[in-house]
């Protein structure tokens, strides 16, 4: 299978919803530029795209950014012209920690379901609970 590229649709699919092809174009582009924003805003911490899949930030992707942009920001010397992006730096660093706690919550929560299942599994093939509370003599 050759994956199309959006030049080569765009007219056959304004031609099927009888559309100007620059609308159809513009919608496309626009479309693209909102996730790949979402994308490198660092906005969530996964992006759904339909009949695409989902792209979920690995955790360790996000340690080695973190990594690199201390390393970065500890090269500077405090120059007036460096300040603007060591400043940059620090917000999308901010960005990344509040995504590596959604990241780290999410897994929590998937481990979670992945314990109650197995938990399931282990209830069933032990059966009742026949030990109760110890008699006491009156």
């Amino acid at each position: 299978m050759v994956p199309k590229k959006a030049k080569d649709f765009k007219k056959s699919t304004a031609e099927d919803l009888t559309l100007p092809e620059e609308l159809v174009s513009d919608l496309i582009n626009f479309y693209w530029a909102k996730v790949r924003n979402h994308i490198s805003n660092l906005e969530y911490e996964a992006i759904e795209i339909t009949n695409l899949g989902t792209f979920k930030v690995k955790n360790w992707i996000i340690d080695e950014t973190i990594v690199k942009y201390k390393q970065y920001i500890d090269r500077m010397h405090g120059k007036f012209s460096e300040h603007i992006v060591k400043k940059e730096l620090e917000e999308r660093m901010q960005k990344l920690e509040k995504i590596k706690s959604l990241v780290e919550e999410r897994e929590i929560k998937f481990k979670e379901i992945r314990d109650a299942r197995k938990n399931k599994n282990n209830l069933e093939e032990q059966g009742p609970d026949t030990s109760g509370p110890p008699e006491q003599d009156l």
